[in-house]
């Protein structure tokens, strides 16, 4: 029997390498997912760990209070603990800190700080930079405010400590200038310079400090200074890492902080450690579940083409060896020897497509991009696939019965319309499981469509034999008949294939599409730079020209809405920008962003009094009564691009003599908009009685405009200002006002004057998640807490999703709008976290301005569709066309082989008759064209079909959410219309092949043998 499965081979070659082919592409898809699912997966996490950016990967570890002679010691088992979290990789790591306050003179404090690569994160004005605990160097504004110079010596006093360091003179040996993005933030007064109104941890009121005083780092940590903070960060080398390392880091950094503090225990007050590491690895991971979920899926549809394909190389060759199977039962052939000769076959074919399988497997791996692997996961999953294959393929003749085909098609489509019906029912917040349901689904439709399109090609090939003309020729009719007539054992591979096919280009289309949008929505403009650091008067002018474009600051952080802060960790996000430029600077969201914008914007433009560079601007006060006052005058500045910057004094005594205000004028094209004046005294409270009036002026040489300004006083207790007022007149506003010395001690007692009125009530944009959440709609009313300023708000549309806060519950308005609205209630600050571009003519040149991280719609829509976590989805689909297509393809050709070889006899016949063979290939041809045509318009039309009621569901953000903005299917037509030419020609091509050398053997021989 082993000599007969030899002869046979050797017979039915063509045959038996049709099925191998087939056997071995459908295992060698199986082989690609496994690897695409295990290497793939596990090497993208480790190339988005190595593309990951240094704030992503820092490990911080914090200590706060910090006695003096405990500090060598915690600074060496932070750093310990630190390098151990982060094995086997190697660390460099940096440290900053900072002394607990020291007295000054006149009431004022100031404290020491050291910074371990100062060089990098400053730069030098003027002197030289520090080598000891006794020399300093100072920030520009704490030298301007202090009067310093190089060569200056400052006195501070003892420590405010439990075990006080004795008091210090430190010699000024430079005057630096923070650079951006260098962590200043981190500063105790956040790399100002100074805060003419700071609180202390324990300060019962608020004082004038001064600093940060740079010293020698080592020095600073010797134990000659008690700690206030102390900061030390590791940064872990990820240039090549592995997954099963940062398995182990993102485990070792979660549990660091514990460990850091059973290390410190009671030398610290408070330790803690802080890394967006465990963060963004945890990141990785869910993207990777979810592209691994849309990967499985159409490995899944790619599994069902090769399984359509087995089943008919399966039938077929039954069909073929039906006769042969039953002449040897007749000459005496056992079930049992029978048996043996298949399973040899069929083990030797298994074995064969396995030892193919696996390196084409990999070599396919190579070609979408992966590495060269072998794995075990990928053998099994070939050596599986291969054996359902051979099982698949020795079903034998038996068919189920018509009743029973269609209850197993009803059974289809039900499971079909079950898989779609739980696809539109999946939640809107992030899910990263792997969900079978979705794996299975698109399959599932897939299948039940061509399935039913299927049933309706029979009756349309019947009622094309009933109305087939009745000509003189014979091929025609005699293809129409045998289209109608002979079994369409095909069918569904076709029809399946060409599905696949359509369906996996426009898929490719709708996801490559969505990312897009995702993007444009992510990023909110063309370019955004988020800022490292608060930003500076002319900044904007640096970022125009060095990027070009239109630029204008932005505010994108988290506030609360009354008493609510968001749900799951999530806190409402404030959007502001200039709404009278929306329509150019928004993007995303297909809004009509310049109409909300218009909704937003204030009527007039805050027109204020024009300040010359290097103006000298001084302030001249005078107040009624014996008891002395103060003030600390804040100038509330605009430059061209609409930023509002603050520019403070020292306290100024309101004595009658000028006061300076010096660098308030260095930049070009500025407008006071505003000035705030909080009035002081030791002598407030509530035994303090009568008041004092106030008459404050200050004087801007050669300013010119003015306009109408309104005086008001500020929350808290306005009460305790009466009767403010300003009069505008040249280069001079004068300000007056009524102070109550009697009252609450934490009184603003401030004058608010703005060259604006107070906006009231600010129009905001909502997304639809909020006004769903809150259950608001236009013109409801609400209150943002900005800072720590409440400010109300009115809704004035609702609009899918805001831009840069996609599927966030956020807030839009008009930054100018904003600022006004926190002026008139006293606060100085102007929200604004980022720098927005339209239309940057040089993107890429924002990096040398060193102001924070850039983002660009270009870039982040190239992450998503390239990254190394999302490239396995495209690669798969990549796939999946070609693999229907060849499937296709050498299922019709196996389908028209066999069916000629059986039809042999009835070739010859019709020779017999005087048919030519040029008619007869015709007649062939012509049935086989008129079949597979329709199946190929139903595959299309199903594929269409699927891809408007299934891609958007399969679709899905990085991190498993719904995607904001919703799905658009995309249908490719020029993509869509080559596939479908590639495959009819290619049909054509194969078909017409097949049967002119099949009928070339078709010859008197076969009339004999039949005879």
């Amino acid at each position: 029997m082993l000599g007969l499965v030899g002869r046979r081979a050797r017979a039915q070659w063509p045959l038996l390498a049709a099925l191998l082919a087939v056997v071995t592409a459908g295992a060698a898809l199986l082989g690609v997912c496994a690897l695409l699912v295990t290497v793939s997966a596990d090497r993208a996490r480790e190339k988005a760990a190595a593309a990951a950016t240094p704030a992503e990967i820092e490990v911080t570890g914090y200590a706060v209070t910090v006695a003096r002679a405990d500090v060598p010691s915690v600074v060496a088992d932070t750093r310990r603990v630190l390098a151990e979290a982060l094995a086997p990789f190697p660390v460099a790591m940096s440290g900053r800190a900072s002394s607990v306050m020291r007295p000054l003179s006149d009431g004022r404090i100031g404290y020491l700080s050291g910074v371990e690569d100062l060089p990098e994160r400053a730069s030098l004005v003027s002197g030289r930079w520090p080598g000891s605990t006794d020399e300093a160097a100072v920030l520009e504004p704490t030298a301007r405010l202090l009067d310093l110079t190089v060569g200056d010596r400052v006195a501070l006093g003892a420590e405010r400590a439990r075990d006080p360091a004795p008091p210090l003179t430190i010699k000024i040996t430079a005057i630096v200038r923070t650079k951006p993005g260098a962590g200043w933030d981190r500063d105790p007064l956040g790399g100002t310079g100074f805060d003419l109104a700071y609180r202390g941890a324990s300060a019962l009121q608020p004082a004038e400090a001064y600093g940060p005083f740079l010293v020698d780092y080592p020095g600073l940590l010797s134990g000659s200074s008690a700690l206030s903070r102390l900061e030390i960060t590791a940064r872990p080398d990820l240039s090549d890492p592995d997954h099963r390392a940062l398995a182990r880091i993102e485990a070792g950094t979660l549990a660091a902080d514990r460990r850091l503090s059973a290390v410190l225990g009671e030398r610290v007050q408070i330790e803690r450690v802080g890394s967006a590491l465990p963060g963004m690895l945890a990141e990785a991971r869910r993207q990777q579940q979810v592209t691994t979920a849309a990967v499985l899926a159409v490995g899944v549809l790619a599994v069902a083409l090769t399984a359509a394909a087995l089943a008919l190389a399966g039938r077929l060759t039954a069909d073929v060896r039906g006769e042969e199977t039953a002449l040897l039962s007749a000459m005496g052939a056992s079930r049992w020897q029978l048996g043996g000769v298949a399973a040899a076959e069929a083990g030797l074919l298994a074995l064969v497509a396995t030892v193919l399988a696996v390196p084409l497997s990999s070599a396919v791996h190579v070609w979408l991009g992966g590495d060269l692997a072998v794995t075990g996961a990928q053998v099994g999953a070939v050596a599986a696939g291969t054996l359902l294959a051979i099982l698949v393929t020795a079903g034998g003749r038996q068919r189920p019965a018509p009743l029973a085909r269609s209850g197993a098609d009803l059974l289809l489509v039900a499971l079909a319309a079950a898989g779609w019906w739980q696809l539109t029912s999946q939640p809107d917040t992030a899910q990263t499981r792997v969900d079978a349901v979705r794996i299975l689904s698109p399959a599932l439709l897939l299948a039940a469509g061509c399935v039913l399109a299927l049933r309706l090609v029979p009756p349309a090939l019947t009622m094309a034999d009933r109305l087939v003309p009745r000509t003189r020729g014979l091929p025609v009719p005699l293809a129409v008949v045998q289209a109608a007539r002979r079994p369409t054992a095909a069918a569904l591979l076709i029809a399946l294939g060409c599905a696949a096919a359509t369906f996996g280009v426009a898929f490719d289309a709708t996801w490559h599409r969505s990312q897009r949008d995702q993007a444009d929505l992510s990023v909110g403009t063309d370019l955004a730079i988020t800022l490292g650091g608060a930003p500076a008067a002319g900044q904007g002018a640096a970022v125009a020209a060095a990027v070009g474009g239109t630029v204008a600051p932005a505010a994108n952080r988290g506030v609360a809405v009354g008493q609510w802060l968001g749900g799951n960790g999530e806190p409402p996000r404030l959007v502001a920008v200039d709404a009278h430029r929306a329509g150019t600077l928004l993007r995303g969201g297909g809004e009509d962003w310049a109409a909300v914008g218009a909704g937003l914007a204030p009527v007039a433009a805050a027109e204020g009094i024009t300040v010359p560079p290097g103006s000298r601007i001084t302030v001249t006060g005078r107040a009624t009564g014996a008891v002395r006052l103060a003030t600390t005058p804040r100038l509330i500045l605009q430059d061209p691009t609409g930023l509002r910057t603050v520019c403070s004094a020292a306290a100024t005594p309101l004595d009658g003599r000028p006061h300076d205000m010096p660098g308030c004028a260095d930049g070009d094209g500025l407008r006071l908009v505003a000035v705030l004046l909080p009035v002081t005294s030791d002598a407030f409270g509530w035994d303090a009685t009568g008041d004092s009036r106030i008459d404050v002026t200050v004087t801007i040489p050669g300013a010119s405009g003015g306009g109408t300004w309104t005086a008001a006083s500020s929350q808290p207790y306005p009460e305790q200002l009466r009767e403010p007022a300003i009069t505008v007149s040249g280069a001079t506003l004068r300000m007056t006002a009524t102070v109550e010395l009697g009252g609450p001690t934490e009184a603003a007692r401030q004058v608010v004057a703005t060259s604006f009125p107070d906006p009231g009530v600010v129009p905001v944009a909502v997304s639809r998640r909020l006004a769903e959440q809150l259950s608001v709609s236009p013109g409801s009313e609400l209150q943002v807490t900005v800072g720590n300023t409440p400010v109300p708000v009115k809704i004035a549309s609702i609009v899918p999703g805001v831009p840069s806060a996609p599927g966030s519950v956020a807030l839009l308005a008009d930054l100018d709008t904003l600022s006004r609205a926190l002026l008139a209630r006293g606060d100085p600050q102007m929200p604004v976290d980022a720098w927005w571009v339209a239309h940057p003519s040089n993107a890429a040149a924002s990096a040398g301005l060193h102001l924070g991280e850039a983002h660009t719609r270009t870039g982040e829509a190239l992450r998503l569709t390239t990254g190394p976590v999302p490239a396995g989805l495209p690669a798969v689909l990549r796939l999946l066309v070609p693999a229907a297509v060849l499937l296709l393809l050498a299922g019709v050709t196996l389908h028209v082989t066999c069916d000629l070889h059986a039809r042999a006899v009835e070739v010859a016949r019709l020779r017999g008759l005087g048919m030519r063979r040029r008619e007869i290939r015709t007649a062939l041809i012509g049935q086989h064209t008129i079949v597979m045509l329709p199946l190929l318009a139903a595959g299309a039309a199903v594929g269409a079909l699927a891809t408007w009621v299934v891609a958007p569901l399969m679709i899905r953000s990085e991190l498993g959410a719904a995607p904001v903005p919703g799905i658009a299917p995309v249908w490719p037509w020029p993509a869509e219309l080559a596939v479908l030419g590639a495959l009819t020609a290619g049909c054509l091509i194969a078909v017409a092949g097949v049967v002119i050398v099949q009928s070339r053997r078709a010859d008197t021989a076969h009339l004999r043998v039949t005879s």
